[in-house]
């Protein structure tokens, strides 16, 4: 049963000062009301939720910047502090990087790692990771909380672009 037809059908139900006693067939007893057995209310909330699923970034032909693994190896990175918080709409792709880090690729082509709480395992999401949207939109170190496809849920300690060295 949908929520919707369980919450009209609640709605639907008589107050108990508004029933009047009738004449019941003896075949009908079963479905009468029964005043010692109380009238048992029920509420229904209703929730929307909205969760985000960032993939795993592949190699592929079409996307020039895809295939980090390599890009990584020719290039070395220094870790430049940013805030706590990243626009969601943002982050395109992830990849593990170590222990408790995942690279996070943006649309506008930087990388931010990402360090996971110090019992979390990057490896954990090697598919990807959901994330629930905000009310501001954010990902934020220390608030908002990673699910893996595995079942595994990490906070982020803390976010840090990646500047490639010269």
């Amino acid at each position: 049963m949908s929520l919707s037809l369980a919450a009209i059908l609640l709605l639907s139900v008589p107050e108990m000062r508004e029933m009047q006693p009738v004449d019941i067939s003896p075949g009908d007893k079963a479905m009468a009301y029964v005043s010692e057995r109380p009238l048992v209310y029920a509420q229904v909330r209703i929730e929307k939720r909205v969760i985000i699923r960032v993939p795993r970034r592949r190699p592929t032909p079409l996307a020039p910047m895809a295939d980090f693994s390599q890009e990584t190896s020719r290039q070395s990175y220094r870790e430049k502090k940013i805030g706590k918080c990243l626009p969601m709409n943002n982050i395109l792709g992830v990849q593990m990087f170590a222990d408790r880090y995942l690279d996070l690729v943006t649309k506008d082509r930087k990388r931010i790692r990402a360090q996971l709480e110090d019992k979390c395992q990057a490896r954990s999401f090697y598919s990807g990771f959901y994330v629930e949207k905000t009310a501001d939109g954010k990902m934020c170190a220390g608030r908002d909380i990673l699910h893996s496809r595995t079942g595994a849920k990490c906070e982020i300690d803390r976010f840090r672009e990646l500047v490639p060295t010269p």
